[in-house]
């Protein structure tokens, strides 16, 4: 091309010797400034895009990573609200074994009956009169139609007797303590003793058997046109003589005050669970936690949730009215411990794989870091050494096209 300036073959070679080092030059500071070897696919396709993959599937378990600490805490947190469940579970059966307690510490009376009287005074042991005789004491006023029913829950059986005006104290004794009507079965004899002392009836429970007696009532009915029949009662089971019925005189309080108390522990085991949530899942109210460990999904773990409420432990409100209801509390409490620790052991399960997978990954995403780097790093040391020498070259080269050029040079000096 007109213009172009002309160069001898050493003032070529030269140039192009520099051009080559400054491009060498520029590439080592690239990979000096970035610290890889492998910038671009121009680089090295073939490391460039494996390191690519390598980078690309560090970056989804990384992500699979997040979902997979969330899991755990999660867990976690449902283990702590099995804990405090299992705190008040044990509360609960407390509370349970005080009321069995209070019904066994009850003394072996089951009623008296006080004062027993007629005209002539006190009636004693070997007294047998009617009832409508009685003028005062336990029992006063009795009428042609007048009745007392008594009933009594025993072993499951009701038993019950009626006694009007007509009948003799001799009957009532005999109907409490006779094997029948009050007593007791055929087999088994009679459940209650009585004892008349100085005009006071005291019916007993034998050997304290108090688990065999439930619900002992006494109803007074008016049916003459005489005075109203008054029973004047005490002791263990008979509260008045208004056909109300209670366990034990002196326990209902302590049986209320204890009903309360279960019925607050049930409302906070329930309580519990519904606030044993994290991240929008509940494993404590029966919702399920799905665990992914790797990018297509393949391999994940299911977490079965289970509701832990009272009412899904099937754990009744208190009703401790009865020992039998007692004992059916008791038995209920003893499934659902054994339900919310089978529950903690299968979770405690599922958050040992988790945490190791957890582990695995992590060292996985470490190993695929790696495996990126040893195809891209540059070394340092290497590249600072290839700097040193090519500046070294460059100033070599300078040189050398410098001593090429003084042959023109010579031309000057003709001049």
């Amino acid at each position: 091309m007109t213009g172009d300036v002309a160069l001898t073959s050493a003032l070529r070679n030269n140039l192009l010797s520099l051009q080559n080092t400054q491009r060498q030059v520029d590439q080592t500071q690239q990979r000096l400034a970035t610290g890889k070897k492998v910038n671009s696919a121009l680089d090295n396709p073939l490391n460039f895009f494996r390191a690519q993959s390598f980078g690309n599937r560090s970056s989804d378990l990384t992500t699979l990573l997040d979902g997979i600490n969330l899991s755990i805490r999660t867990i976690e947190e449902a283990d702590k609200g099995i804990t405090a469940i299992n705190k008040l579970l044990d509360t609960a059966e407390s509370i349970v074994d005080e009321a069995k307690s209070a019904y066994n510490g009850q003394s072996s009376t089951v009623a008296n009956l006080r004062s027993l009287s007629t005209v002539g005074g006190n009636i004693g042991a070997t007294t047998n009169v009617s009832l409508g005789a009685l003028v005062s004491g336990g029992l006063q006023g009795f009428d042609a139609g007048d009745t007392i029913d008594f009933s009594l829950n025993v072993d499951g059986a009701d038993l019950t007797f009626q006694a009007t005006s007509a009948t003799t104290l001799g009957a009532l004794i005999g109907a409490f303590t006779a094997g029948g009507a009050l007593g007791g079965g055929a087999t088994d004899g009679a459940y209650i003793t009585g004892n008349l002392t100085g005009g006071d009836l005291t019916f007993s429970v034998n050997n304290n058997d108090f688990a065999a007696f439930e619900n002992l009532r006494i109803t007074v009915t008016e049916g003459g046109s005489g005075d109203e029949p008054i029973v004047n009662t005490g002791g263990t089971i008979v509260r008045d003589s208004s056909g109300e019925t209670t366990i034990y005189s002196g326990l209902e309080t302590t049986i209320d005050n204890l009903e309360s108390r279960y019925d607050k522990v049930l409302t906070e085991i329930s309580a519990t669970a519904n606030d044993s949530s994290f991240n929008g899942i509940n494993l404590l109210k029966g919702n399920d936690l799905l665990t992914t460990f790797n990018e297509d999904g393949t391999s994940n773990l299911s977490t079965t949730g289970d509701d832990l409420t009272a009412e899904g432990l099937a754990l009744s409100t208190a009703d401790f009215q009865t020992r039998a209801n007692l004992d059916t509390r008791s038995a209920q409490l003893s499934t659902a411990t054994s339900t919310v620790r089978n529950f903690g052991s299968l979770i405690a399960t599922d958050l040992s794989l988790i945490q190791t997978r957890r582990d695995f990954t992590e060292s996985t995403i470490e190993t695929l870091k790696g495996g990126a780097d040893d195809l891209t790093l540059a070394d340092l040391n290497e590249e600072g050494a290839n700097l040193l020498a090519l500046q070294t070259r460059q100033q070599l080269g300078v040189t050398s096209l410098s001593l090429a050029s003084q042959a023109q040079q010579g031309v000057l000096r003709l001049f």
